[in-house]
């Protein structure tokens, strides 16, 4: 492993597709040790996403995780991300993320009426700054229901903006980014 992290000096991303779920913890482990902040981008292909939880946890300059069956477009896209600092996350693991977040969070109770699960979704696509218009363009809606959404979701959680929405939504763990 520290022969590994002398050969990597130089090097911008790592692909990695561990063969079993075993060689990523041990490796995650041993690689957390040697990692310093010269490290490179790091993106791991597996189809396990409980492995998003040590890959976040390492000292590396930019992250990903794709799966398996990851298209040819997909990992050429998430290298240019990764390239240029960005984290990179399967978007069914994503959703699987935001919903486990709500779920039995006390931080949840205080609200007046809980998100939906579209509300959630709007949630999260407004942490990522993206607009009304590319709001109802990613998910196939109007622009009008967008801003009936966000105004709802600013209702919900006593919020007058976005950016207080979107540190608001953080905190209740409803998004992750």
């Amino acid at each position: 492993m520290e022969e590994m992290a002398e050969e990597l000096d130089g090097t911008d991303i790592i692909v990695w597709a561990p063969v079993s779920t075993m060689d990523l913890e041990s490796t995650f482990s041993k690689a957390g040790r040697l990692m310093n902040d010269e490290m490179p981008a790091l993106l791991l292909v597996h189809n396990d996403p409980k492995a998003l939880e040590y890959l976040t946890q390492l000292p590396v300059r930019a992250w990903g995780m794709l799966n398996q069956e990851a298209t040819q477009t997909e990992l050429i896209a998430s290298l240019q991300a990764l390239n240029e600092g960005l984290s990179v996350i399967n978007p069914t693991w994503l959703n699987q993320m935001v919903k486990s977040a709500s779920i039995g969070k006390d931080g949840n109770d205080d609200l007046v009426e809980p998100l939906t699960g579209r509300e959630v979704e709007i949630l999260q696509l407004l942490a990522l700054g993206l607009t009304n218009k590319q709001i109802a363009g990613r998910l196939r809606i109007s622009v009008h229901t967008v801003k009936f959404h966000v105004s709802t979701i600013f209702s919900k959680l006593g919020t007058t903006n976005r950016v207080e929405t979107v540190n608001l939504g953080l905190k209740k763990g409803l998004i992750v980014l």
